[in-house]
């Protein structure tokens, strides 16, 4: 499942709402693009606290929920299809998987710990934990208005209302427009890039820019390419967006959150 959602549509199609499945994980709670229909639920991603509480579900959704849906409709969401359904062993692979899962995340500790209040601790600590991990230090490296309106869809299209958008604008270079490196480079996000610290808890993914436009390069490395890709974009006039902490970050994921949070009206947004 990681090698269609991940690997293939997500690194090939970012932020293409109609391609990339990491736009879809969190939908139930969150909205992340202005083509999500509005819902109910949406008016609380305004607070900090419950963009967190959804975060906390995402490696129940990865590791059982997703696949199971995936087993049953052949697709990712909708919109990657999931091509190993059509090989026997894979499917039960997959299957078997989420039985894994089940058992030793969810039924062990029951078997292990002393009382059963301490068991359903250590899978609720577990994860959510690993959820919230999951959510900070990956889903914060695309989501904010630019990075969004960055993707494919934005880039080649002539009917976009937003016209200060530099990606869409016709003094651009039509190879920049159409440009798959360019793409990865502007819908991604850098932060602290010169920070050993948050290198090693965000296993590299501090450098998403590079680790986008060169996914089979070992994490150690990027810092050694991140100054050259920046050179190359300055001199090509690509848009490489880099905060200097991982919290300026967050607060322009919250902002556009929040900015999504309200109902659309006479089309804005």
């Amino acid at each position: 499942m990681w090698q269609h959602q991940h690997t293939y549509a997500h690194h090939s199609h970012t932020n293409e709402i109609d391609r990339d499945p990491d736009l879809h994980h969190f939908s139930t709670f969150l909205r992340v693009h202005r083509q999500f229909e509005h819902k109910g639920i949406y008016r609380y991603q305004k607070y900090a606290c419950f963009v967190a509480f959804a975060y906390t579900f995402v490696v129940f959704g990865e590791c059982f929920w997703i696949p199971l849906d995936m087993v049953q409709t052949g697709t990712l969401y909708g919109v990657c299809e999931w091509t190993d359904g059509k090989r026997p062993f894979r499917a039960i692979a997959t299957i078997l998987h989420m039985a894994w899962f089940v058992t030793l995340i969810m039924v062990v500790p029951f078997f292990n710990a002393s009382s059963a209040w301490k068991a359903l601790t250590c899978v609720i600590v577990h994860i959510w934990t690993s959820g919230l991990l999951f959510g900070i230090f990956s889903q914060v490296n695309h989501l904010n208005e630019f990075s969004l309106d960055a993707d494919m869809n934005h880039r080649t299209s002539n009917n976009n209302n937003n016209k200060n958008n530099i990606i869409i604008d016709k003094g651009r270079s039509k190879m920049l427009r159409y440009s798959w490196a360019a793409a990865q480079v502007e819908t991604a996000n850098n932060f602290a890039p010169n920070s050993a610290l948050w290198h090693i808890l965000s296993n590299g993914l501090n450098l998403q820019i590079e680790h986008h436009l060169f996914p089979g390069l070992n994490h150690s490395h990027l810092h050694r390419i991140a100054p050259i890709v920046e050179q190359t974009c300055k001199e090509f006039g690509v848009k490489y967006k880099c905060y200097n902490s991982w919290s300026d970050l967050m607060r322009a994921m919250l902002a556009w959150l929040d900015h999504l949070s309200v109902e659309p009206s006479a089309g804005k947004q």
